[in-house]
């Protein structure tokens, strides 16, 4: 092996109420665990209809027919040969009458032929079929957990843009509130044509990014309907208000696990196994083969006396290369070349593999200290609203400061029924 596996990982993630272990394969639907209806059957949808799956599917049942023909070599061939012929001549000499003859033959033949595997040729292809196989099958259990982890993301995304927008919508009530409420403090001569300006270009701002986010949306919904096997623009119904409760976090274990939990890694070491046997095979082709034969041919003039004139024949045959101008030492070349490119596939397979754990560790733990930062942040702008809001109705601040910490300066908006005050709760506010 060209690369190390480490004993541990290099970061250790804080991983707390761990349920899932790693194990589940994807028909047990590890998306389940979200318990999001809609998510389960977009993914069981993709599963199904996806064009990457059918092309895997494929693969894989040409390599099963691959396995089915190489075995076939293990036993004798039988072919038959049944004929008739009819023959009519005539002949005519000068002064006489013509002449005919007519003639009828018919014929069966049975050969057989066993060609002994006394190297190990057979046995070999056999063996690198079944290898072939197996990497087949693990690359389209691979492409199926691919498809569902792209399926998932992309669904979550399509819930986050939508979530955005509406943030976003609430953002723009709140700018242009504060526009109005600008120009009429410029038109009392409380606020200057500058403020006025800047508010504008605030609600500039946040309307010029609402375009973006809708782009987004389309261009997701599109992606999910490919991943689904659908052309884009074909409506896919994604109807779910908000994110999922529930969060998987799996144990990583150790590097070494992935060499058996990984399907990737799995076909990449099939793969290498089956690339090593096809040298077997070939160091066996330059050595001389032994084959046997038998034969029977029936042939009679009348089909009732066809089986009673026979002729059999037994042989055996021993065939070799003499000269082949390097051919068969070079597919041995050749063969051993492509053992070390899957040697070096195998290697960088494994290794990606445990880069991708560390990335994820590490995401896990930036993440849950963003989302905590995050929590904190939210707690202290709902603070600062509430305040707003009771300095509002006690007369201590205008209504222009409560719009501004409702929504003008931060990315959170209020909900729906936090955002009800209105200029008649203050009959002498002070715009």
């Amino acid at each position: 092996m060209p690369v190390e596996i480490p004993d541990a990982y290099v970061h250790k993630a804080g991983i707390h109420d761990t349920f899932w272990t790693g194990n589940e394969t994807t028909a047990g639907g590890w998306w389940q665990k979200f318990g999001v209806d809609e998510l389960s059957k977009l993914i069981q949808t993709g599963l199904d209809e996806n064009f990457d799956i059918k092309l895997l599917k494929a693969k894989a049942d040409q390599a099963l027919a691959d396995v089915k023909d190489k075995k076939s070599g293990r036993w004798p061939s039988l072919d038959y040969a049944l004929g008739g012929k009819r023959t009519h001549s005539q002949s005519k000499t000068d002064g006489q009458s013509a002449t005919s003859d007519h003639d009828h033959t018919y014929s069966a033949a049975l050969d057989a032929e066993y060609t002994l595997d006394l190297w190990g040729k057979t046995r070999a292809g056999v063996n690198a079929a079944e290898l072939e196989y197996l990497a087949a099958r693990q690359d389209l259990e691979d492409g199926a957990m691919t498809l569902s982890t792209d399926i998932a993301d992309t669904w979550v995304d399509i819930v986050s843009v939508r979530t955005r927008m509406q943030v976003l919508t609430r953002q723009i009530e709140a700018n242009r509130m504060t526009l109005k409420l600008q120009e009429l403090r410029f038109i009392n001569g409380k606020a200057t044509a500058l403020e006025v300006s800047q508010q504008r270009e605030a609600l500039a701002q946040v309307l010029s990014a609402m375009p973006l986010l809708e782009k987004a949306e389309k261009q997701l919904i599109n992606a999910m309907g490919l991943y689904l096997g659908r052309t884009p623009g074909t409506p896919v119904a994604v109807f779910a208000p908000e994110f999922p409760q529930t969060f998987l976090a799996p144990q990583p274990g150790i590097p070494a696990d992935l060499l058996g939990n990984r399907a990737d890694i799995r076909a990449a070491r099939n793969c290498l196994n089956a690339a090593a046997l096809d040298v077997e095979a070939a160091k066996a082709d330059l050595f001389p083969e032994l084959t046997l034969s038998a034969s029977a041919v029936f042939s009679s003039g009348t089909l009732d006396l066809l089986f009673r004139n026979w002729v059999a024949t037994l042989g055996a045959a021993l065939a070799g290369p003499l000269l082949d101008g390097g051919a068969r030492k070079a597919e041995i070349e050749c063969t051993r070349a492509v053992v070390r490119e899957k040697v070096n596939t195998y290697a960088k397979t494994v290794a990606a593999a445990i880069c991708e754990v560390e990335d994820a560790l590490v995401a896990i733990d930036c993440q849950n200290a963003y989302i905590q930062l995050l929590e904190q942040q939210l707690a202290a702008v709902q603070a600062t609203l509430q305040d707003a809001r009771v300095q509002y109705l006690n007369g201590q601040s205008s209504y222009l400061d409560y719009l501004t910490a409702l929504g003008l300066p931060g990315k959170f908006g209020a909900p729906a029924d936090q955002r009800t005050g209105t200029l008649c709760q203050r009959t002498d506010c002070t715009l």
